[in-house]
């Protein structure tokens, strides 16, 4: 089969092969790097110095034809069974032209037209690479759903710095939003959160989150609250840090609370109960009952008797300790 592009450039049937090895690597390597300008005739055409990267695409996709489906077909079945590397890289860039196109209808918020056509490129020879031609599928049908993953995929990310698109309900937001709200309207409804949910079907509670996130413009933290001023958004944010009135009441608690303990267990002056209250009640590593039982020669019940009797009794010590602090205190007693 010969195909020749508007250039005048053919490709052939009897292009010298290299060894498979090597192809399956350049074909890997188109996938993974997205190098699709190699293939792009530029012989005899005229760019400008001034001209920008993305018209200089668009000036030199002007040269390239898209094939018949027949001539696809023949190219990916080329593929698959000879592991013909430049059949893949004329299927790709042939339906360069289809990526732009694709491109251009998820051009919205500002996004990069050029960075949309290069992850739909992306798309393009994952689609080269994963197509069985045998399956009674066309080419382009089967590529259009990769070169739209990877553009949906690009998106969600980029579009917003917050990632909003992460879950079913955000993705269905993200690309059918306004047109749930289009059709409501057209139904003459207000198009409410409620009704959007209904439409989509997904919760009100998803809508009016990522619907708020999607719709409402990113505020920097680093943005003063007004001209001239110096506080800055997230000077006025509340931080789950404790201001320092509370790390000192804190601090201060610990400490009391410390010396609580320590007087308590030198008041103990059975040798056992200051066994249970040092060994298991305080220690990082305690004892377990029965230890303890076979240590003191009695049943774990009796050990986790005197244990109880001891907290007990430690709550009243600590509360006669501390006096008319108790009460100061309180707040900080689960800190």
């Amino acid at each position: 089969m010969n195909t020749q592009l508007a250039s005048g450039k053919v490709y052939r049937d009897d292009v010298k092969k290299s060894d498979n090895s090597t192809k399956k690597r350049a074909t890997d390597d188109l996938v993974e790097r997205g190098e699709w300008s190699f293939a792009i005739p530029s012989d005899g055409i005229e760019l400008s110095k001034d001209m920008s990267a993305l018209d200089s695409y668009f000036a030199r996709l002007n040269y390239v034809e898209p094939l018949p489906a027949e001539e696809q077909q023949e190219l990916a079945e080329r593929y698959i069974e000879e592991d013909d590397v430049e059949a893949a890289k004329l299927l790709v860039l042939t339906n360069l032209r289809l990526v732009v196109k694709l491109a251009m209808e998820y051009r919205r918020h500002g996004m990069n037209l050029l960075e949309l056509i290069q992850e739909g490129n992306v798309g393009l020879a994952e689609a080269v690479k994963r197509y069985d031609p045998y399956r009674g599928v066309k080419f382009i049908s089967y590529a259009q759903y990769w070169i739209r993953a990877m553009i949906f995929n690009h998106m969600m990310n980029h579009i917003h710095p917050v990632k909003i698109c992460g879950t079913r309900a955000g993705r269905k937001l993200f690309f059918n939003l306004n047109k749930a709200k289009r059709a409501i309207k057209a139904k003459g409804l207000e198009p409410t959160n409620e009704r959007v949910a209904e439409y989509l079907d997904i919760d009100t509670q998803d809508v009016e989150l990522i619907g708020m996130n999607m719709e409402s413009a990113p505020v920097s933290l680093d943005m003063p609250l007004s001209d001239g001023s110096a506080t800055t958004v997230s000077d006025m944010m509340e931080t789950e840090e404790p201001n320092p009135e509370d790390y000192t009441a804190q601090y201060q608690f610990r400490a009391r609370l410390r010396e609580a303990i320590d007087k308590f267990g030198e008041s103990l002056d059975d040798d056992r109960r200051r066994s249970i209250w040092y060994e298991r009640t305080l220690s990082d590593d305690p004892n377990s009952l029965r230890e303890l039982g076979e240590v003191w020669d009695v049943s774990k019940e009796r050990i986790r008797q005197i244990e109880v009797e001891m907290r007990d009794e430690f709550k009243l010590f600590f509360t006669k300790f501390m006096g008319g602090e108790a009460e100061v205190f309180s707040n900080y007693a689960m800190a």
